[in-house]
């Protein structure tokens, strides 16, 4: 569900490159996963619920923070009232990107067992991954971005082709 902008910044998070870029200071900031201007025409809808980790999109900000656990590393994302934040446990490997407006806006995992989307977990082959979700709406060996309705899913693989992260965001 989109709410009404609260301020006139925008960030855009492209969690597939682990990039933020700030754009310019006219609209709302969000925390969303920049989809792809060309879609590969191979490339199929993924079914999945947005959940990951346990967290889901759009749960609050301070739900997320508690259930992180004691070792969290905060990060902000900008500055304001309405700055973005990133949320991390090195220990668990979960890091959920949040404003105050909609919540968790993107959830990312680097270890195996915190937990698996649509079945496909960190340490899976690439080829597992295709095999799952067909091929990427765009991406290259080292990532790959599928369309999931209005979420997109993301994932970066290691030199020896495995996931190395995994994320879904809106």
């Amino acid at each position: 569900m989109q709410s009404k902008p609260r301020s006139r910044r925008f960030y855009t998070v492209l969690a597939g490159l682990c990039s933020i870029v700030i754009a310019s200071p006219v609209a709302a900031q969000r925390a969303f996963i920049q989809r792809p201007s060309i879609i590969a025409p191979s490339a199929r809808t993924v079914h999945v619920k947005p959940t990951l980790a346990g967290f889901r999109i759009n749960e609050s900000t301070s739900t997320a923070r508690r259930r992180l656990g004691a070792h969290v590393v905060t990060d902000s994302l900008g500055s304001g009232p309405d700055a973005l934040v990133s949320l991390s446990n090195p220990t668990t490997g979960i890091t959920v990107i949040a404003g105050p407006v909609d919540g968790v806006g993107i959830i990312l995992v680097t270890r195996r067992d915190a937990g698996a989307l649509d079945g496909i977990k960190v340490g899976d082959r690439r080829s597992a991954v295709i095999a799952r979700g067909g091929p990427p709406a765009a991406g290259s060996e080292s990532a790959g971005l599928w369309i999931a309705g209005k979420w997109v899913i993301t994932v970066s693989f290691d030199g020896e082709g495995r996931v190395a992260r995994l994320g879904i965001g809106q």
